[in-house]
């Protein structure tokens, strides 16, 4: 879908203040009278209690692009960069319709060949195919990519994404302090930025 409006909102309050000026703000925008929304997000575990809290009657959807640089990261994880990819075109193939039941299967399969990682391993081929499967088992009801297509719904949160990088370049930096808070300062740039 091509983007419309812009509305930006930014707090370093916590989630639960993020959630309640998000909803205001959808309000404000009309979105309420939407026939199809969606609520685009990656796995962070605030990102979904928000959802759950003030947007449960949107659609979840799973960002794409953290789907798909996952089951990358699991396909090439010790492999020779020719058999990796292989593994890679085929999973992303079921990522991308939305055949989630067998790219698990195949995730699985491959973590069990690699066996447990070890407790603090966060590197080794075994600890990236274990973290791709837990979260994509925790992600799966979020990542039906073919309907959301059908439905004309957005499938990837770039927008934002590239929103955050604008409001960090205004925001932090090294020459950059802000005494009082940079509260007020987020504030601005959020409405410049809409």
């Amino acid at each position: 879908p091509e983007v419309l409006v812009k509305s930006v909102v930014a707090t370093r309050q916590g989630p639960q203040v993020f959630g309640r000026r998000l909803v205001a703000d959808t309000y404000r925008r009309g979105f309420a009278a939407a026939r199809r929304k969606a609520f685009v997000a990656d796995g962070a575990a605030n990102n979904w209690s928000i959802h759950r809290q003030y947007f449960s009657h949107y659609t979840p959807i799973l960002d794409f692009t953290h789907a798909i640089c996952y089951v990358y990261a699991a396909a090439m994880a010790g492999r020779r960069a020719n058999d990796g990819w292989q593994t890679y075109l085929q999973w992303a193939q079921w990522l991308w319709e939305g055949s989630t039941d067998a790219l698990l299967a195949a995730v699985a399969e491959r973590s069990s060949q690699l066996g447990h990682p070890a407790k603090d391993d966060t590197t080794s081929a075994a600890a990236i195919v274990h973290r791709t499967r837990t979260y994509l088992k925790n992600q799966k009801s979020r990542m039906k990519y073919a309907k959301y297509r059908k439905l004309g719904l957005p499938i990837t949160s770039s927008h934002i994404e590239s929103t955050i990088k604008q409001i960090n370049r205004r925001v932090k930096g090294t020459e950059k302090f802000w005494h009082a808070g940079a509260e007020p300062l987020l504030q601005l740039v959020a409405d410049h930025l809409s």
